[in-house]
């Protein structure tokens, strides 16, 4: 689609420019048909990557909970280390995961929303032919391209990076120390009593059976 078609878009939405987030969509269609197919599949794309980093959202809390519970243990003051510099990894991959879900995906995919609802109305009203089935697919392979290309720069954009191990203790690190210790003092300790040590069965003396007494023999006196 060329410049004139862009055109077409921009006064069809009565916009003096398009969001960045589709116009590389729109310079990549022929038609108003083909925009709409390669926005349907932008927006597929989005929302499954979306779903899928909540649900990587839910399992790095999960284990951070579970770092956290095994922090408040007795244990040495390096082994506590090692589990808060973990838990600082994890709570870094989930903010990276946040930042990526409200500014690129949530964004995007409004975007992509809007534009869908008002292009449907208009190829509808137009009655457009619709492509044939290799040039969807041709153009569904198109679409992820672009949005990977838009993904990459928005990462840029966020300086989204991966952390680096450092030697010290940095003020994060202490400060989840601190959150373990601080769990650990809330913890109500339980006092066992010892075991109770169980007599012995009491041991239980035979009965010796009664001897019958015989009977007494009538006496006979002799006159």
């Amino acid at each position: 689609m060329g410049n004139s078609m862009l055109d077409k878009i921009k006064k069809m939405f009565g916009i003096k420019d398009v969001p960045d987030e589709v116009l590389p969509l729109y310079r990549g269609a022929k038609s108003k048909q083909e925009a709409l197919i390669l926005l349907k599949e932008a927006l597929r794309r989005d929302e499954s990557r979306r779903r899928r980093s909540m649900q990587d959202l839910e399992v790095l809390t999960q284990m951070e909970e579970e770092l956290l519970e095994e922090g408040k243990q007795e244990m040495t003051e390096g082994r506590r280390l090692m589990l808060a510099r973990r838990i600082k990894e994890i709570r870094s991959k989930g903010q990276a995961l946040n930042n990526r879900i409200e500014t690129i995906y949530n964004r995007r995919i409004q975007v992509f929303t809007q534009h869908i609802e008002s292009l449907q109305t208009t190829v509808e009203l137009e009655a457009e032919p619709i492509p044939e089935p290799k040039a969807m697919e041709d153009m569904a392979i198109q679409a992820r391209k672009m949005v990977e290309d838009l993904e990459k720069s928005a990462e840029l954009a966020l300086g989204i990076r991966s952390n680096t191990e450092v030697d010290g203790i940095d003020d994060e690190e202490a400060e989840i120390m601190r959150e373990m210790e601080k769990r650990s003092e809330e913890t109500p300790k339980v006092e066992t009593e010892p075991p109770k040590k169980e007599k012995p069965p009491e041991r239980k003396e035979k009965e010796t059976p009664k001897q019958e007494e015989p009977p007494e023999k009538d006496i006979i006196y002799e006159e």
